[in-house]
């Protein structure tokens, strides 16, 4: 954990904001595995800041249900909850499959041009196995969807749901072995704004988006 944490700068705008950033991020990708221990001291050493904003990070954390604070023994990474990673997968899909619709209304070739540029990188940082880069990219591609119809704000009220989609990702599928997958799902959905076909587009995006449950599925089934 502090190996990952130690490449990362933190910004004097928001230490606390950084360190939540850092931590989220560790356990999305399954770097902080459900029940592992997080200690406050630790991370505020490797980042060389104080505890408070460590502390003010890991509230905002277990606020999110990421982990679990006890008092008397200390801070772990929460365990996968299927209702929640259900609830989130409803509400992405219902958001983001409306919002691909409008897209096709108003794309423009900048905006396809901006989106293949960032598949075309996806497959760059698949090849290179840089998984970060990979997860980082595909919040992109989804991200640029947004803009095209100027709702981001939409997409940053999703933001802290979907940690609850991505850890089943990466922590139950090993999601950086769908990158094939993943990267042909994107050029369905690029396939369908080009066309400007909204129904075709629907169907990528949200055939794209229910991939997870299969794996919540799987899950399920080996959880005692």
């Amino acid at each position: 954990m502090l190996d990952t944490l130690r490449h990362a700068n933190v910004r004097p705008r928001s230490t606390a904001t950084n360190v939540y950033e850092m931590l989220r991020s560790d356990i999305v990708l399954g770097v902080l595995r459900p029940q592992q221990p997080i200690r406050e001291a630790d991370i505020a050493a490797s980042l060389s800041v104080s505890r408070t904003p460590v502390r003010e990070a890991l509230l905002r954390l277990a606020n999110l249900g990421l982990v679990e604070i006890f008092p008397q023994s200390g801070t772990v990474v929460a365990p996968i909850r299927v209702e929640k990673v259900k609830a989130a997968q409803l509400i992405r899909e219902v958001v983001e499959v409306e919002i691909s619709r409008r897209a096709c209304q108003v794309v423009n070739q900048a905006d396809l041009d901006a989106l293949a540029g960032i598949v075309d990188e996806q497959e760059f940082a698949a090849g290179r196995k840089d998984v970060r880069r990979f997860y980082e990219l595909d919040e992109a591609f989804h991200r640029r969807i947004f803009a095209t119809v100027d709702c981001l704000a939409a997409a940053d009220e999703l933001e802290d749901m979907k940690a609850h989609l991505n850890r089943l990702r990466f922590v139950t599928v090993n999601w950086p072995n769908r990158s094939e997958a993943i990267i042909a799902e994107h050029r369905d959905i690029l396939a369908g704004l080009a066309a400007g076909d909204e129904d075709a587009t629907a169907i990528a995006m949200r055939n794209h988006l229910r991939t997870i449950l299969q794996a919540l599925d799987n899950f399920v089934t080996r959880t005692p």
